[in-house]
């Protein structure tokens, strides 16, 4: 199922970074948990890494800058705002992308337990 973000009435795909930036996402975010305009920057930079069709940095311009998250995030949110995006849609469509990597990184564990049908005898089994 294709995820999607909305900004301004307009839908943009998700679409998930490679894993060390998701990695990045999620820790980063985490990090700055006791700074919150420093973990919201964070949180914007997920929708800078997931969303390439808004044009907003992407991988280049976060490994230009370091790998630093949050001053990746900070030139993502400003860029979106002179775009005209508001700030509620900004931070929606992050908590959107965020939630998306999480979810790539930590499957919950229904999906977990539908994979690997734990109940079920296994196929081969060899009894004594």
């Amino acid at each position: 199922m294709e995820q999607s973000v909305d900004l301004d009435g307009k839908q943009y795909p998700i679409v998930l970074p490679p894993f060390a930036e998701r990695e990045d996402i999620a820790v980063g975010y985490s990090a700055e948990a006791k700074r919150p305009r420093r973990q919201q920057r964070a949180l914007v930079g997920a929708l800078g890494l997931c969303v390439p069709a808004l044009d907003l940095g992407g991988i280049d311009l976060y490994e230009e800058l370091d790998l630093d998250l949050v001053k990746f995030g900070g030139r993502v949110y400003s860029k979106a705002m002179e775009k005209g995006h508001s700030r509620d849609d900004i931070i929606s469509a992050s908590v959107e992308c965020f939630t998306a990597v999480c979810n790539s990184l930590f499957p919950r564990e229904k999906d977990v337990a539908d994979k690997a049908n734990f109940t079920d005898p296994q196929e081969g089994k060899q009894t004594d």
